[in-house]
């Protein structure tokens, strides 16, 4: 029986959590570090499923680790392990990281700090919250060299899958809005909405992690965040022309520029097919559909019209309706086009 990639992708998680967690208790027990477990405990916390993500959660558990240690380990040599001490020292600590802009520490410091105050005593607290350190930096380091060396993946390259997968949804949603108009269907777009926001939320997830392997393609993670920002203008602007097709069931003013609009709608549908392949491959040698010159013939064409007077036998509503979904359909392109000028930066 085959594995899908999915399915191939968790066994790889799982292999590469383990073969951290056993390496990193190895090291640590080389050091002769007495508590040798907290390191392989901290490669398995700290693991996560692309480099990015890893060193995200490697720093956090080391900064709140540093943090609780020193805390931990000034409470005691100044007044020693009592309630009150022990009470100002996780505040301290959680305030620190506060200060620091480590929100995302501040739970392993309180931690850090309690283990050091109700384990050390005396002059020994300092020499735990070493080794503490020490035995979390040796499970960080295995769990990143694991990360990296093992199976690598990365977030950027999950964030370029996930743009698109939004620009693939946003297609097929301009399209259910486009051919609803055309052909008078009822439009229900509910689900590929809710789709596409579940997705651009997980994507804005990536985006965070892929922030920690910029250092390799620095450029790359700046386009990314570019098109990040542009997919979300792109979306507002699909969101526009379902708003400017409502209520146009019956219509018939548009079926005077049937061909204009099927010609327009297929080059749409071929530039977000354009932008997906590249995004998803990070190749921009395909040709670019000739956007600029289907909305020139459905201008052309509404402006004919306008003179020949064809419009004056229509309810006024259904020819704005029309004019709104034209004005909207050049602002989709409009985006269209900055988004290939954005990925083109690249090339």
């Amino acid at each position: 029986m085959s594995l899908s990639a999915v399915q191939r992708a968790r066994i790889k998680q799982a292999i590469k959590t383990a073969v951290a967690g056993v390496a990193s208790l190895y090291a640590a027990k080389l050091c002769r570090l007495p508590e040798d477990y907290w390191a392989s405990i901290s490669a398995l916390i700290v693991m996560q499923s692309s480099v990015g993500a890893t060193v995200s959660a490697s720093w956090t558990r080391l900064a709140g680790t540093a943090v609780g240690a020193v805390v931990g380990g000034v409470f005691v040599a100044m007044w020693g392990v009592n309630v009150l001490a022990f009470g100002a020292a996780v505040a301290i600590a959680f305030y620190l990281c506060s200060i620091l802009k480590l929100a995302e520490s501040q739970r392993l410091a309180t931690v850090t700090v309690a283990i050091l105050m109700l384990a050390g005593r005396g002059s020994a607290t300092w020499i735990i919250g070493l080794h503490r350190f020490l035995e979390v930096s040796i499970g960080i380091l295995v769990a990143l060299l694991i990360s990296v060396v093992l199976w690598p993946s990365g977030a950027t390259g999950k964030l370029r899958k996930g743009i698109a997968a939004v620009l693939g949804s946003l297609e097929a949603m301009y399209q259910t809005v486009s051919r609803g108009y055309r052909t008078g269907a009822t439009v229900a777009i509910e689900e590929l909405r809710s789709r596409l926001e579940e997705t651009l939320r997980g994507n804005q997830g990536l985006l965070r992690y892929a922030i920690y392997e910029r250092v390799s393609a620095p450029q790359h993670h700046e386009l990314l965040v570019l098109l990040m920002d542009h997919v979300d203008r792109i979306f507002d602007a699909v969101a526009a022309l379902e708003l400017a097709t409502r209520g146009s069931a019956g219509d018939s003013y548009f079926q005077n520029f049937a061909t204009e609009l099927e010609q327009l709608e297929t080059r749409i549908s071929a530039a977000f097919e354009w932008l997906q392949t590249s995004v998803a491959a990070w190749r921009f040698d395909r040709e670019w559909p000739d956007l600029a010159a289907a909305v020139g013939d459905l201008d052309e064409k509404a402006a004919t019209s306008r003179k020949s007077g064809t419009s004056r036998s229509y309810e006024l509503e259904e020819i704005l309706r029309f004019y709104s979904f034209l004005l909207s359909s050049k602002n989709l392109v409009r985006e269209l086009e900055l988004g290939r000028g954005v990925l083109k930066r690249s090339s």
